[in-house]
């Protein structure tokens, strides 16, 4: 997996980003990014890309203060300016930069046109498809005691147990001191 970080971040780029005029509503934002299945959108003006707008952003700047959504604008709730960086970059060096920005999406560039969002979500999820194999897991067969938890192959083993620890121990008189 250490060999991923000195990767390009090529493969991992999201090239299906919403970009939306910075006056346009925050309910617009929104509806587009339900409706395409996007968790941010960009922001433009005068045919620049000037924010970002998540939808971390929509909860925070405009559902928790009770704001009317069709009328704040998107520019209002962007974060700006953008972090970004360049299509050459590698793995390592946008977790380092996300890191050191406390951000979760970097806006890539070639040279100074935007190309896609990276993200940390498409970063491990993409790192994840090395599937790592996990031991299967085996329910305990048998009988569960009902009072510590223990499992025993049959009741007459149960039984024994409950007589030996339990009943021996006073935890049915209702003495736990013994217990």
């Amino acid at each position: 997996m250490s060999q991923d970080y000195e990767k390009g971040i090529e493969d991992y780029i999201r090239k299906d980003f919403l970009v939306l005029k910075s006056d346009d509503s925050v309910k617009n934002g929104a509806k587009l990014m339900s409706e395409k299945g996007q968790d941010s959108l960009l922001v433009e003006k005068n045919g620049e890309i000037i924010g970002i707008v998540t939808e971390r952003d929509l909860f925070n700047k405009v559902m928790v203060k009770g704001l009317d959504s069709n009328k704040v604008k998107l520019y209002e709730v962007m974060s700006s300016p953008l972090i970004t960086i360049s299509r050459k970059a590698k793995v390592k060096e946008a977790i380092a930069l996300m890191s050191k920005n406390n951000c979760r999406r970097l806006v890539v560039k070639d040279d100074d046109k935007v190309i896609g969002i990276i993200t940390q979500k498409s970063m491990v999820g993409d790192l994840a498809q090395d599937k790592i194999p996990l031991a299967e897991l085996e329910l305990p067969k048998g009988v569960k005691c009902p009072y510590c938890g223990s499992i025993f192959p049959d009741n007459k083993e149960l039984s024994k147990h409950i007589d030996r620890v339990h009943i021996g121990a006073g935890l049915l008189e209702g003495d736990i001191r013994k217990w």
